[in-house]
């Protein structure tokens, strides 16, 4: 039995430590919404393309001591915002994940300062990138300006995050992408010359949204493509 040696060739996609895809949804049984990877480029092959939305991440806080009051103020804050943005009708918006927990704090049980909030809940704002608003840095501002418009309820605040591109739906590019791989295949073929065989893995895996600049985006397949010689 011959020996083989396996060749990885320059298309292996490391992806193991970046983050699990973040998705959140453009609004009540609306399409999915995947946020952008912050990473730099390390696949060859690649879909770009104009980014869909700008998300903008704000936690509402509630400073109340009281856990049930903050609870409280918490909710209102999320549905006024929620509200303010269907108003508006110039972007959308989707709720995240609300940490309630009771305060602790540094002195006593019902003195001194407190280590943490009892309550806070992360909204997005989704910006759907247009002409007039074709950046991520004008999106963002035209968020902070929104944001400054509302009056917050109770001891209520909010802090704005890190700001993200966007894409809806990305899957529905996954036929695209394919055909970049079975081309990229094709041409590997023929320079091994029957010499070898092409393996392909990960093919099934979901579609990777990338970071590019300000404005685009590159969606990726997480695959490797290797070549199998006889030595």
């Amino acid at each position: 039995m011959k020996d083989m040696k396996w060749f990885a060739i320059a298309m292996l996609l490391i992806v193991a430590a970046l983050p699990a895809l973040a998705s959140i949804s453009s609004g009540s049984g609306g399409p999915v919404v995947v946020v952008a990877v912050p990473a730099p480029k390390t696949v060859a092959l690649a879909l770009a393309m104009p980014a869909d939305f700008v998300s903008v991440p704000v936690q509402v806080i509630s400073d109340q001591k009281n856990s049930a009051l903050a609870y409280e103020e918490s909710r209102q804050a999320i549905e006024m915002i929620s509200q303010k943005v269907k108003e508006k009708g110039r972007f959308q918006v989707s709720t995240g994940v609300a940490s309630l927990s009771q305060h602790k704090s540094s002195f006593g049980i019902s003195s001194g300062s407190w280590s943490q909030p009892a309550a806070a809940a992360d909204i997005y704002l989704l910006m759907p990138l247009t002409q007039e608003r074709d950046n991520i840095f004008a999106a963002g501002a035209e968020a902070a300006r929104f944001m400054e418009t509302l009056r917050m309820p109770g001891k209520t605040r909010y802090e704005l995050g890190r700001l993200q591109l966007a894409v809806e739906n990305p899957e529905q590019y996954r036929t695209k992408l394919l055909g970049q791989i079975a081309q990229e295949i094709k041409i590997t073929r023929e320079a091994i010359s029957g010499s070898g065989s092409v393996k392909v893995e990960g093919l099934e895996s979901s579609v990777m949204v990338r970071q590019a600049d300000d404005r685009n985006v590159e969606l990726f397949l997480n695959y490797s493509l290797s070549i199998m010689t006889e030595k």
